[in-house]
């Protein structure tokens, strides 16, 4: 039986090979080509195995099948999702969680921890090397887990009235696509599993299960054109819009000319491309403007190049003809097109409205100084709005605005987050003895010293008198604990001038830090009163700083 499962890998080798050659490629193609690949992966792997007498190399060649068909079950669920319509569930963010099963079983394959996924005994007898521990079952698993709720889907889909036949269709070829192929891993389960020892030859009925089902699926999709809609679609689109267009590949072969051109250009599909004919078919200067850019394109290939032609084909009299390269996903240029857009009446338009214009130009700069005025006002009032007027930093109205929804954010993805509220030791005294002016000095320049140890993402925010509020979003206790002794530090090594001589005045500060790396759902319920009980805790903290001394940190005990 070993050169069945590598007949059934030409077999499938030769549908990847006949798909990716005969269609257009689309997203569902691209999807169904890498559930391909996987296909592939079991006949082939299970095919080495049986080439080689080594117990080590025959083991590595078992796990590279079976992690195929450990991503069977995920690439299966993915091409059903997208061949019924519902792409918009595979996101990036949620690709990864719903490929864990998947991802796990991968794992317990690659490791084979102690030979509890899969052994071979070269001491049993051939058809009894292979050994199967009990997280061989994990595999079969999630495999169960994926093919089921791809199932459900199906079936779900088949159900609903509002279907097109040709979605029904495609449900119906998936749904008896999913029956093969669990009907014959069933049967290798059975046979090559429990029946073995009754037997006198191994089976590979996975691998002509994969192939069958290969088979049918490529048969479908060339039968019902399946992943063809989209090329139909081009084409008709192509063929309704109202601007000539014409595609070339990479060595200048016409490879479509739209109905809207035909009639006006001699232009013919699979012929080569030359730009002096198709000059020669306008008048002598439209044909040197249209010369003119077909040299450009050489030298600037990667641009999008155009020019306006003063023609006279018909009732046409003005063209617009643009040039822009074609670029696969690596940026590389394949091909052409050229568009012919007739902007004849858009011109008279033009003509016809430019004295309007004319007019209107000067009331539209006074009307866009206005509105230039405005705006800056706006962004005048909208920052007085949230900032404080004398250090420039977030007031407490912004600060409880946003924590307010991070806080839910954070509670609900258990985030974790830190709070810091410090106030400036003995500021009083700084007023009474220097002055206010001084005092708002030492004010500003601190918040300065306290922003330049912060993060881009942290929002200080002054809460009233020498009082601040620091959110640090993203942060748990270990850098909380680190970010406030990088402030307090910063801080004590700030000066600001006196104003009475060569005189430097050093303040230090006063913190009570709480960080929330627990999270409680209740707490969704209320957000504004759990907020209300952090800044407490941590303004509790602050208390105990300034009870203890001044210039230290406080942890929240609380929290």
């Amino acid at each position: 039986m070993i050169w069945l499962d590598f007949t059934m890998f030409l077999i499938l080798a030769v549908l990847f090979l006949y798909v990716f050659s005969s269609s257009t490629v689309t997203v569902l193609h691209r999807i169904y080509l890498l559930l391909h690949v996987v296909f592939i992966m079991w006949p082939l792997f299970q095919f080495a195995s049986q080439t080689t007498s080594a117990t080590s190399f025959r083991l590595l060649y078992l796990s590279g099948s079976y992690i195929g068909l450990s991503m069977l079950g995920i690439g299966w669920f993915i091409f059903i999702l997208y061949l019924t319509g519902q792409s918009y569930v595979i996101r990036k963010s949620r690709l990864l969680v719903l490929s864990i099963p998947a991802l796990i079983s991968v794992a317990v394959v690659a490791w084979n921890p102690s030979g509890m996924f899969l052994t071979v005994d070269a001491k049993l007898e051939p058809l009894k090397q292979l050994q199967h521990g009990p997280l061989y079952w994990v595999m079969i698993g999630q495999l169960l887990l994926y093919l089921s709720v791809s199932l459900v889907i199906l079936l779900h889909k088949l159900r609903r009235k509002d279907e097109s036949a040709r979605q029904r269709q495609m449900v119906r070829t998936a749904l008896i696509g999913l029956f093969m192929l669990s009907s014959f891993a069933l049967g290798d389960l059975l046979i090559n599993l429990y029946l073995i020892d009754r037997l006198d030859n191994y089976f590979p009925l996975i691998s002509v299960g994969l192939a069958t089902t290969a088979t049918y699926i490529v048969n479908a999709i060339s039968r019902n054109r399946v992943f063809d809609i989209i090329q139909i679609v081009q084409r008709d689109v192509m063929n309704t819009m109202s601007m000539g267009i014409l595609v070339l590949d990479e060595n200048d072969i016409i490879l479509e000319v739209n109905k809207v051109l035909k009639p006006l250009l001699k232009l013919r599909i699979g012929d080569f491309f030359r730009p002096l004919e198709l000059a020669s078919q306008f008048k002598e200067e439209s044909s040197k403007q249209l010369l003119a850019l077909f040299e450009a394109q050489k030298a600037r290939s990667m641009e999008r190049l155009e020019v306006e032609l003063n023609v006279a084909i018909n009732h046409i009299r003005h063209v617009i003809v643009q040039s822009a390269p074609i670029l696969d996903g690596k940026k590389r240029i394949i091909g052409r097109v050229l568009t012919f857009q007739d902007v004849s009446e858009l011109r008279m338009l033009v003509e016809e409205t430019n004295s309007q214009n004319e007019l209107l130009h000067q009331r539209n700069n006074e009307l866009m100084v206005m509105q230039d005025e405005l705006f800056q006002a706006n962004k005048k009032l909208e920052h007085m709005a949230i900032t404080d007027g004398l250090t420039g930093c977030y007031n407490r109205r912004y600060l409880l605005q946003q924590l307010e929804e991070e806080v839910v954010a954070n509670i609900r993805y258990g985030i974790p987050f830190s709070l810091f509220i410090f106030d400036l030791d003995h500021f009083k005294m700084i007023n009474d003895r220097y002055g206010h002016l001084t005092g708002d000095e030492v004010l500003c320049s601190t918040v300065d010293a306290v922003r330049s140890a912060l993060r881009p993402t942290d929002v200080l925010a002054r809460f009233g008198g020498e009082e601040f509020t620091v959110y640090l979003p993203h942060t748990n206790k270990e850098q909380a604990e680190l970010m406030a002794e990088q402030v307090k530090m910063t801080v004590e090594q700030n000066k600001v001038p006196s104003g009475i001589g060569d005189g430097m005045i050093s303040v230090t500060i006063s913190m009570g830090v709480i960080s929330i790396d627990r999270f409680d759902a209740a707490s969704l319920a209320d957000p504004k009163t759990y907020l209300r009980n952090l800044m407490a805790q941590a303004d509790a903290a602050l208390y105990e700083a300034k009870y203890n001394g001044r210039n230290r940190i406080v942890k929240s005990k609380l929290a």
